[in-house]
């Protein structure tokens, strides 16, 4: 999901200190000790120790029972640790002092979704929506839900939303163009459609164009940057195409499939050999391994350096 390993880590950090919660729902302000406990507790969850963390909003709570703010944390923190049940059980006497509280329903999205629960957590966040269509992450992360579900359709029409009103959002853009291919690229009971009706009739300007605005805002990664290749490609834009893959191989030299579509393009349409040749060492560095598509290369009539491609594609027994 959003950021970092694709959890929800960002939907979390946005739930502050400063969170609405605390102000609704508590009684009276926390006594000193309660507070200082608190603060302790958000130092720990900082720092990613969810159990100091869960140990410092309980002593915080056993000296003043009605701090939600330090009940909402402890919660998340049982998250992070794995405890969905505990986090669950405390969320839910939470939202019924609270019932409408988003971001409440946001972490129950998110606690369901780290235990398993992919559908409870689309309707949770669904939930959300209902309340604010713009609440924070929510629209990002049902739309990945969606598309996780198979439902391209909606996740396509909620990150439209989103990018709409959140023109910055370079994830948002990136996982819109996932979600426009897939769209394009499946029928409506997930079966991959033929490559050439797909080239008939998929407008691959829409995909292109979201990539396009996630790389330019430093968030397309080497999977988007990949895809982006393959759509020039589509549409003969060659030069744009291997700008796409070098940006690709920047991003992850590994990819030796990657390194040889470069190379090929470099070789073949830009006549540029030395670059050609140095990338195709570099693609075989990386593990490249595909006969056919070396024995596609060798079958280019006007290959420059023949003898050079074929001597490097012979040190990995590609020749033949």
């Amino acid at each position: 999901m959003r950021a970092g390993t694709r959890g929800f880590p960002a939907l979390l950090a946005a739930l502050t200190l400063a969170s609405a919660l605390a102000a609704a729902c508590a009684s009276a302000p926390p006594s000193q000790v309660a507070q200082q406990w608190y603060d302790l507790g958000n130092a720990w969850l900082d720092k990613g120790d969810w159990k100091k963390a869960g140990e410092a909003y309980s002593k915080a709570i056993a000296i003043n029972p009605a701090f939600a703010g330090a009940s909402f944390n402890l919660a998340r923190a049982l998250v992070e640790a794995g405890d969905y049940e505990g986090a669950l059980s405390i969320l839910a006497l939470l939202a019924k002092r609270d019932p409408g509280n988003i971001r409440l329903i946001s972490t129950r999205a998110y606690a369901l979704y780290k235990k398993g629960d992919a559908a409870g957590a689309l309707a949770a966040y669904r939930e959300a929506l209902k309340l604010d269509p713009y609440a924070p992450d929510a629209v990002f992360n049902v739309a990945l839900l969606e598309l996780a579900s198979g439902d391209a359709k909606a996740a396509v029409a909620d990150l439209e939303r989103l990018t709409l009103a959140k023109a910055d959002d370079g994830q948002a853009f990136l996982v819109l163009g996932r979600a426009r291919d897939k769209l394009a690229l499946t029928d409506e009971d997930g079966s991959p459609r033929p490559r050439a009706a797909v080239l008939a009739a998929y407008d691959r300007s829409r995909a292109l164009a979201a990539y396009e605005k996630a790389q330019a805002l430093g968030k397309a990664d080497a999977d988007g940057l990949e895809r982006m290749a393959a759509l020039y490609g589509d549409d003969d834009r060659y030069t744009e195409e291997m700008d796409a893959l070098e940006a690709v191989v920047k991003a992850d030299p590994k990819r030796g499939a990657d390194w040889f579509a470069l190379a090929r393009l470099r070789l073949v349409v830009a006549e540029d050999a030395d670059k050609g040749l140095a990338d195709l060492k570099s693609a075989l560095d990386a593990g490249f391994a595909d006969k056919d598509a070396a024995a596609a290369l060798l079958a280019e009539p006007d290959l420059p350096e023949r003898a050079k491609v074929l001597e490097l594609l012979k040190s990995k027994s590609l020749d033949q």
